[in-house]
């Protein structure tokens, strides 16, 4: 019995320091209805063939790699656009927007 669809293959969208920043990133995809989870790739006996040494990066349905990545850059745009101190932890979304 084939299972593999695209809504059950997940695919990384971006890496992170460490799970917890991990798991901050899924959370704020999950806010925006993407399902998001943490993968842990930080110990591997060998070398796998992408040789990607982040360790911790955040996976979605591969259905939805597209809609994620345009998420989190909308994201990163508003941080870098943020003025100097203020935060934007909460829903992320700039004061008055």
């Amino acid at each position: 019995m084939d299972t593999t669809k695209d809504e059950e293959r997940w695919e990384g969208v971006t890496s992170a320091a460490n799970e917890s920043e991990a798991a901050l990133i899924a959370g704020f995809l999950e806010s925006r209805g993407i399902p998001a989870r943490v993968v842990d790739r930080s110990f591997h006996l060998t070398p796998t063939e992408s040789e990607d040494l982040s360790g911790v990066e955040v996976g979605v349905p591969a259905s939805r790699v597209a809609e994620a990545r345009e998420e989190l850059a909308r994201r990163e745009k508003a941080y870098d656009e943020a003025p100097p101190g203020s935060e934007l932890i909460g829903d992320d979304e700039p004061s008055g927007g």
